[in-house]
């Protein structure tokens, strides 16, 4: 089951089991999303469990996000895999899989739309 460490701005925690799962919060991500949120995400991996082996971050409620959304996507990444976890995207609406595709971040990151999808990227 999964327990909440807390909602900051924008983003709501949780862990479940092996993964730390950040919910976005957010329509839309633009800059000023993107800075909140990425040092939320710094502020949480840095206290991360040992044995977390996910970091997953729920796109349900995001329909749009500019560049500096996919940028902060991808320092989430760089530092999660600096404690050796995979980043995978969850619930990700079909535009957003759109965008996420057309910017080749499906060669980056695990893109899932359902919950299917996601047991498989987590290789649960």
């Amino acid at each position: 089951m999964s327990e909440s460490t807390g909602e900051i701005l924008f983003v709501d925690y949780s862990n479940d089991g092996d993964a730390l799962v950040a919910r976005l919060e957010v329509p839309n991500i633009g800059q000023r999303e993107s800075k909140i949120i990425a040092m939320s995400m710094q502020d949480q991996l840095g206290s991360v469990k040992p044995g977390h082996k996910y970091l997953v971050i729920d796109m349900g409620k995001v329909n749009f996000m500019n560049s500096m959304g996919i940028g902060m996507l991808i320092d989430a990444r760089s530092r999660a895999a600096g404690l050796k976890m995979k980043t995978v995207l969850s619930n990700v609406g079909d535009e957003m899989h759109k965008l996420l595709k057309m910017v080749r971040l499906d060669k980056v990151f695990s893109l899932c739309q359902n919950d299917k999808q996601l047991k498989k990227a987590m290789k649960r």
